[in-house]
């Protein structure tokens, strides 16, 4: 019926929980302080940067072979 289909899955990454880490900072701000939820969108947007460009940089290490 054909050749079986290699399954890839994506390398372990610590960026999510970072993410998630930006997020709780960003909704304690909201009940505490601005400057609490300014920081959560700084460790946020650093979070979504890192995760994007890890996934690029295993992207083209699998193009390459």
């Amino acid at each position: 019926m054909g050749e079986p289909h290699e399954i890839h899955l994506p390398s372990p990454s610590f960026w999510p929980i970072v993410l998630a880490f930006g997020l709780a900072l960003i909704a304690i701000g909201v009940v505490s302080t601005l400057y609490v939820s300014l920081v959560g969108v700084v460790v946020m947007l650093v979070a979504i940067a890192g995760w994007t460009l890890e996934n690029r940089a295993a992207d083209q290490e699998v193009q390459r072979g």
